[in-house]
């Protein structure tokens, strides 16, 4: 009985520490308040695309999300989404609330979608989306991030100017 207590405990801290990783971040749920986000601040959306069944995703959401330098590199740069792609019974059972739409469903997670804010496409000068997958450490994904912010500023630049938001012209290196 004590063990089962245990196990539970763990789990809930486990589950309340996932909650407060990504709210802290600012996380959102929803592709469209995203995507009107990402046009009132002129930045780029990363969508982190999980599933329940994903055995890295919780080490990117517990050792590299928190990490100081990743944290204030996505807050200045990216309006970030969270989206869950399990489907059938694994699928979220609620308003689809968080649910990944058809088009971003991917047979590997965890996976990182940069895209501009109507969900321009930033790969292969504009033809395809910027998709990296699996577990990088905060360096690597730093450095991802910086590719995808490049190839945004380059290619659609024009439409989204910089905001006068100090904490966006230092791309919190």
């Amino acid at each position: 009985m004590i063990r089962a207590f245990l196990l539970i405990a763990v789990w809930m801290s486990a589950l309340s520490a996932d909650i407060l990783t990504t709210s802290q971040l600012g996380w959102m749920h929803n592709l469209n308040d995203a995507r009107e986000q990402a046009l009132k601040t002129h930045k780029p959306i990363i969508l982190f695309l999980h599933s329940r069944r994903c055995f890295y995703c919780p080490k990117m959401i517990e050792e590299v999300f928190p990490d100081p330098k990743v944290a204030a590199f996505l807050k200045a740069n990216f309006v970030r989404l969270d989206l869950d792609v399990a489907t059938g019974s694994d699928s979220i059972e609620e308003d689809d609330a968080g649910q990944a739409p058809e088009r971003f469903l991917v047979s590997m997670t965890p996976a990182f979608v940069y895209m501009g804010p109507k969900e321009e496409k930033l790969y292969r000068k504009g033809k395809k989306h910027m998709i990296i997958y699996g577990y990088w450490k905060p360096s690597e994904f730093i450095r991802w991030g910086k590719e995808a912010l490049k190839r945004f500023h380059k290619l659609y630049g024009g439409q989204y100017p910089p905001l006068s938001d100090p904490a966006r012209s230092s791309h919190a290196q």
